[in-house]
This record gives structure tokens, sequence and C-alpha cells, in this order.
């Protein structure tokens, strides 16, 4: 799974990671670790990206990311 591909959809849209975190109501170094996989991204966040993307995510490809972030660091 490449978490790069959710920094990379920001970017192309043009939005800072503040933007998004205020979107999300979170504080940017939050969001931050989730663009870095350093926190697992929860599955209401991530639906939540996908909507402001305007991507469509199907739930199973949300919830292997979920626990693919969740899980990998074990």
């Amino acid at each position: 799974m490449n978490i790069q591909r959710i920094r990379d959809l920001r970017e192309d849209s043009d939005y800072t990671q503040e933007y998004i975190a205020k979107l999300l109501n979170e504080n940017q170094r939050t969001y931050s670790r989730y663009e870095n996989g350093e926190h697992a991204i929860p599955l209401t966040i991530l639906s939540f990206l996908a909507g402001i993307q305007k991507n469509h995510i199907s739930e199973s490809t949300l919830i292997c990311f979920f626990l693919y972030t969740t899980f990998s660091k074990e």
C-alpha cells in the first residue's frame, strides 16, 4: 500500500496540509503524521479525503488501507 498517494492527491489539488487538517478538524501535525505513515488513518478520515478529492474509493479499498496502516507497524 502506498501512503504517498494521499499526499500526491492533496498536492495535485493544490491543497496544503493546514487546509486539509482544518477541514478534518485536526491539527496540521496530526495530518502530517497520517501522510507520513506515522499514524493509522481512521476510516472516517479516509472516506472524507476521498470525498474532497472527488475520487471514488470502494469500501473494501478503505478497509484494506485502514488495516494496512493500523497493523503494518507490528
